[in-house]
């Protein structure tokens, strides 16, 4: 059941999230962990204060959400949906503008961004990936998760066919929930929620 009069943790109204379920503004983001494919590895070196590309293979291993933990993080869900990535670009355009502090490993910000795998139509898996797979090529500092069995769609309860921005504190405490398209008021206050809490400028 959703209960669309819920509030960010700024106060702000028009926030919806699920009442019920697992994931709430003001409570912790249950833990998942991702076995099948799973976070990607680019080949990464430092070069003038960033991460950059070093080669264009990309391999997988097992990913936990709780690696992230101790930073404020970005959780971007997606359906694996061709043109789905196109109903909060942008937010994403938002937050690349914002310049945040996560183009070295240790930064204290990350954008992730979980693909489910499990929700494509069909023939179009293989085109997905290959997607996924460039966008971290374009963004090697940033963290992309392939799930392959719709783990965390499953855990968090999310909508099929759906875009879910879920921002996080350093403890895991979730800042804001939305599925589907933000709104430009929404965007606003997500980003500055995040700048808050690493104590940047509005």
């Amino acid at each position: 059941m959703k209960n669309p009069a819920q509030r960010n943790s700024a106060g702000s109204p028009a926030v919806p999230v699920a009442e019920d379920g697992p994931v709430a503004v003001g409570r912790k983001l249950p833990d998942v962990a991702i076995a099948d494919k799973g976070i990607l590895v680019p080949s990464v070196k430092l070069e003038r204060g960033r991460m950059v590309l070093d080669g264009k293979d990309i391999g997988f291993r097992p990913w936990k959400s709780s690696e992230t933990r101790g930073r404020v993080r970005t959780i971007y869900h997606l359906a694996g949906r061709i043109g789905i990535d196109g109903v909060n670009k942008a937010f994403i355009e938002a937050l690349i503008a914002a310049k945040l502090p996560e183009q070295l490993p240790d930064s204290p910000y990350k954008t992730v961004t979980i693909l489910n795998l499990s929700d494509t139509l069909w023939g179009t898996h293989g085109i997905a990936m290959g997607q996924f797979e460039d966008s971290q090529r374009y963004f090697p500092y940033a963290l992309h998760v392939a799930d392959e069995q719709g783990v965390a769609r499953e855990a968090w309860d999310l909508e099929p066919k759906q875009s879910a921005v879920i921002i996080l504190d350093k403890d895991g405490t979730v800042l804001f929930f939305k599925e589907g398209r933000l709104t430009p008021a929404e965007i606003r206050t997500a980003l500055g929620l995040i700048k808050g809490k690493l104590g940047m400028a509005k």
